[in-house]
């Protein structure tokens, strides 16, 4: 991480050796997306009635799409994902709640999204379950949708492969890794299993 210059790292390929004694500069605005990575997190919420809580945003990625509360870590200062969904939850939806609360299931790789970059991508499953719909940010407008009325939101199709096999199966504990190639956005048929650690929930 210490190669990181706020979210952008410089490509192995482009760089000169140590042993050459040139210094490597850092990228600038101009580098091509293909070099761009962050970090990010993305965390799904419930209400006391079990209604998941999405978020319809007015930015990119996914514009206009309804997707999980989240946000990109600040590299900087090296904050972990779980630092990165505590401060997120309190700034997007209002709430101070532990790190504990943050059931990690998901890592998920994805290369060149959308044009905005390489992401690395942690999701989870909150504990905690909402009183009320939080106000409206920057980002978008909240919702609270039945488990039924998902298939008829417009969602980006990986989402709900990964809402449905790793957030929502209360039968399933664990975390899993996956990828999706460049060039496959958010498409749930090119998702590739890495690695996963799953069990059943106790």
């Amino acid at each position: 991480l210490s190669g990181l210059v706020g979210s952008e790292m410089c490509i192995r390929d482009s760089c000169t050796s140590v042993t050459e004694q040139t210094l490597v500069q850092a990228p600038n605005k101009t580098t091509p997306v293909d070099s761009q990575f962050r970090m990010g997190v993305l965390m799904y919420f419930r209400d006391e009635s079990g209604r998941l809580l999405l978020i319809q945003r007015k930015r990119r990625p996914n514009r206009g799409m309804w997707c999980a509360v989240g946000g990109k870590l600040v590299m900087p200062s090296g904050e972990s994902p779980h630092e990165c969904a505590v401060r997120e939850t309190f700034e997007e939806v209002g709430l101070e709640i532990a790190d504990s609360a943050f059931d990690l299931r998901c890592i998920l790789s994805e290369k060149d999204y959308e044009e905005t970059g390489h992401w690395l991508m942690f999701v989870f499953a909150v504990s905690v379950r909402l009183k009320q719909l939080p106000e409206a940010i920057d980002e978008g407008e909240f919702g609270f949708f039945e488990m039924g009325e998902l298939d008829e939101l417009d969602i980006p199709e990986l989402d709900k492969r990964i809402l449905r096999e790793h957030v929502l199966n209360e039968g399933r504990s664990g975390v899993v890794s996956l990828r999706v190639n460049e060039g496959g956005g958010r498409d749930a048929e090119k998702l590739v299993v890495e690695e996963s650690y799953l069990g059943q929930a106790t």
